[in-house]
Order: structure tokens, then sequence, then C-alpha cells
């Protein structure tokens, strides 16, 4: 009699192993599928960012350009050559014994 028991637990543990594989599966399958779709999201994400980076990276440039150019500026209002040509210039002022002329464009 133990020969007809031994037979029945074989198929049923074949098919609770089978079912318990099945599970497991189709576990793995939806982790696998929920990773991916994090994944997806997370490259979405980075390829936001690397633009905003690239973006941040030339107005850094740029800035970097304005302040050379500043520093420069600033090197050469010490000198007073410099000084008097920017105030001839801007405010229109002219050494004693000069005569300012002005030009009009005709057309």
């Amino acid at each position: 009699m133990q020969a007809q028991a031994t037979v029945p637990s074989k198929r049923s543990s074949t098919a609770g192993s089978k079912r318990r594989l099945r599970v497991l599966m189709i576990f793995v399958l939806c982790f696998m599928s929920w990773a991916a779709v994090n994944i997806w999201g997370q490259f979405a994400k980075l390829h936001e960012k690397s633009g905003v980076v690239t973006n941040m990276q030339q107005q850094l440039v740029e800035a970097n350009k304005l302040k050379e150019q500043t520093k420069k500026e600033i090197a050469r209002l010490h000198n007073d050559e410099y000084l008097d040509q920017i105030i001839r210039r801007d405010f229109h002022y002219s050494k004693t014994g000069e005569t300012p002329l002005s030009v009009s464009k005709s057309q």
C-alpha cells in the first residue's frame, strides 16, 4: 500500500513545485518590469539634467569671459591717460586751450 501512496504524492509534489515555480516566475517578471520602468524614468531625468548642466556650463564660460573683461577694464582705469579718454568721450570735456569740434553727419 505504501507504493500506491507514494505515486500520487510524487504527482502532487511535482504539480506543487510547478505551481510554486510559476508563481515565482510571475513575481520575478513583475519585479523586472517594475525595475525596467524605473530605470527608463531615471534615464529620462538624467537626460534632462545633463541638458541643464550643459546650459549652466555655457553660462559659466560667458560669466568668466565677462569677469576677465571687467578685470582688464579695472586695470586700465588705474591709468590716467585712459581716464582722460573716457572723460573726454563720455562727458565731452576738453583740456584748456582745446577747441571742441562737432561733426555733423550729412545725409
